[in-house]
């Protein structure tokens, strides 16, 4: 009977005792107030982010404003965005307007091109409608931009942020042929 009680002692001292080779948990309360700490420290740098590069965007159309008043990003992008517009299946009056909000769109980001044509979309014919509100959808402009590298700016390491930050050109340029691509495929379906 005692040697079956050691034994049962021994059994429950190993599961009460600490293993001097386990590593110890951080305490809740800790690991909660780091976790606040490190999320706030995420969000301030996104949005410092976010905001230089929107200001970036606002800066180069002041300047291209000065060179020639006409002249802005949005128009640019306007421009380049004119053949894509074709593709989808636009007609080439309607494709220049399109291509100018989408140029709008990637300069600034949804919510302003979505305010813009929220009160003209219901005129548009229905192919129209659909092509312009799947490409205003998407999240293929500079502010992304920035909350990309905000993020990881904030959660990796310096060699893999460079990584990043170095293919900002191919990110965008990605972002823009998916969205094309997907109001391309939308498209197809609504006439």
């Amino acid at each position: 009977a005692a040697t079956a009680r050691s034994g049962l002692g021994a059994r429950f001292g190993r599961i009460v005792a600490r293993d001097p080779n386990r590593p110890r948990k951080e305490p809740f309360f800790s690991f909660l107030g780091d976790s606040i700490l490190n999320g706030g420290r995420l969000v301030l740098i996104v949005t410092a982010n976010v905001i230089t590069f929107v200001a970036l965007a606002a800066l180069i159309d002041k300047i291209l404003g000065a060179i020639w008043s006409p002249l802005s990003l949005e128009s640019i992008l306007g421009v380049f965005m004119y053949v894509p517009s074709l593709l989808l299946g636009l007609d080439p009056s309607a494709a220049w307007d399109m291509s100018q909000i989408m140029g709008l769109k990637l300069v600034t980001n949804e919510f302003v091109a979505m305010g813009l044509v929220t009160d003209v979309v219901t005129t548009f014919p229905p192919h129209h409608q659909a092509v312009l509100t799947v490409f205003l959808t998407s999240f293929a402009n500079f502010g992304t931009l920035g909350m990309i590298i905000g993020t990881f700016k904030g959660i990796v390491d310096k060699e893999r942020n460079e990584l990043i930050a170095k293919n900002v050109g191919r990110m965008l340029l990605s972002g823009i042929l998916v969205s094309l691509l997907s109001a391309g495929m939308v498209g197809l379906f609504v006439w």
